[in-house]
């Protein structure tokens, strides 16, 4: 069976050090959201994230954790259980994978992050990029992502049209008014099919996503202006692209890609969508998930998820997680 890698971009955003080295920069941030607490707060969710791989998929080669000079407390746990391979869960520093970049460090930045996964060494050509908060909620085989080398995009066409004409007015307002310019997802999808060309955006959501080493790799060598532009900036800008937007139309681009239509996940959005993630955990025609923004919950509710989790994934978790 074929093994792809799967990489996870994490950050303790409670951890002292990393605070103070954040506080250096974030004083010059004037867009809203970009430097929140909340944008690097870790819940425990990246337990929850392992497990689901190594419960759920049998294609796995190795885990990449990309951290700034960080570790995940209970980690090692997964490889003394026997869990796993003992090195089949490595930690790769933002340093690693900023090598001949490392002017543009440190970074908060979770778009100059990603931009940057390509450089991982040893990294398999096709691999899997998960945010901390990402999980498998059944079992998946390969064909989820990859069937005869084609990339299979999930999601749908939208037209740039109208998005570009918000953004450039935006950048008006930004421009003669001074009012800052906000990061939006949809935009950094728009920009990253700009790129390649298109006048529409093949639009995606919250899941696990299939990227192309080679194809990162060739493109950015090729274009070294736009990835010095992209990853300049140490907080979220709304000039950047969204890096997998662009893996994804490079390979339609290329005609590497099958389109697929969007599929249901396991989404804990806010308080109101609580009864229905807690419903999806149990349905095996659900295969991704996505907890987003667990600590805007109550500790009442937190637990009430968390306890969820655990029984799901509990064979697969670090003991000291239970505890």
């Amino acid at each position: 069976m074929k093994k792809i890698d799967f990489v996870i971009a994490w950050v303790d955003g409670g951890d002292p050090k990393h605070q103070a080295k954040r506080q250096q920069f974030q004083s010059k941030v004037s867009v809203k959201g970009a430097a929140e607490d909340t944008r690097f707060a870790s819940n425990d969710e990246i337990y929850f994230c392992i497990a689901s791989i190594l419960k759920y998929v049998p294609y796995l080669g190795t885990i990449y954790i990309v951290t700034d000079d960080q570790k995940p407390t209970y980690l090692d746990e997964f490889i003394a259980q026997g869990l796993c391979h003992s090195d089949q869960i490595q930690v790769v520093d933002h340093t690693t994978i900023f090598k001949g970049y490392e002017q543009y460090l440190p970074t908060f930045n979770s778009l100059s992050i990603e931009t940057m996964l390509w450089n991982i060494p040893n990294l398999s050509q096709h691999f899997i990029y998960l945010n901390d908060d990402f999980f498998f909620n059944a079992p998946s085989e390969l064909a989820d992502f990859l069937t005869d080398q084609q990339t299979k995009i999930y999601g749908h066409w939208v037209s740039n049209a109208f998005i570009q004409l918000k953004f450039n007015w935006r950048k008006g307002v930004n421009r003669y008014f001074g009012k800052p310019l906000q990061p939006k997802y949809t935009i950094a999808q728009m920009l990253s099919a700009v790129l390649c060309g298109f006048d529409r955006y093949y639009e995606i959501h919250h899941r696990p996503h299939l990227l192309d080493q080679m194809t990162l790799k060739a493109y950015f060598e090729k274009n070294p202006k736009v990835l010095a532009e992209q990853i300049q900036y140490r907080f979220r800008s709304a000039l950047q692209f969204l890096p997998i937007g662009l893996n994804n139309h490079l390979k339609i681009q290329h005609h590497q890609a099958i389109l697929c239509e969007d599929i249901e996940i396991a989404y804990l959005k806010n308080e109101a969508s609580i009864t229905q993630f807690l419903l999806s955990l149990q349905q095996k025609s659900i295969k991704f998930g996505c907890i987003q923004s667990l600590d805007q919950l109550s500790s009442v509710q937190q637990q009430h998820i968390l306890s969820a989790l655990k029984l799901k994934f509990k064979d697969y978790l670090p003991q000291s997680l239970s505890c």
